[in-house]
């Protein structure tokens, strides 16, 4: 008895509302392409930040770097990822939502963590 409710325009107005519902995966990448932008100009600015209050960077390569070059080097290390990162997007861009999820997840929680700590001090 369902089968018979649910053929032809009915059927075809379901599907469509279904599809309709389903997110775009071009709009999810740009939206955490977006995330990674943001994150990457949050984690600059609090590591700035912190630096400034007499916090010290926890990565020890960075820590380095940023001790030689300033806050600088974190921008050019920020830079360089993401420059590597939509190279390999326009390489192999069914990886693209996987790329930009990569560096979106840790970066947003670096900021996170960087924001406690300073919320702390």
């Amino acid at each position: 008895m369902l089968g018979s409710l649910l053929t032809g325009t009915a059927l075809s107005t379901v599907r469509d509302r279904h599809d309709a519902l389903r997110p775009d995966v071009g709009s999810v990448e740009r939206a955490l392409w977006a995330v990674v932008l943001a994150t990457v100009a949050l984690d600059v600015y609090t590591t700035a930040l912190g630096l400034e209050m007499g916090l010290t960077e926890g990565n020890p390569a960075m820590r380095w770097a940023i001790h030689d070059a300033g806050i600088v080097a974190l921008v050019a290390a920020k830079a360089l990822v993401v420059a590597g990162a939509a190279a390999l997007r326009a390489r192999r861009p069914e990886y693209g939502l996987a790329i930009a999820l990569g560096l979106a997840l840790p970066w947003s929680a670096t900021v996170l963590v960087n924001t406690v700590t300073l919320a702390t001090v």
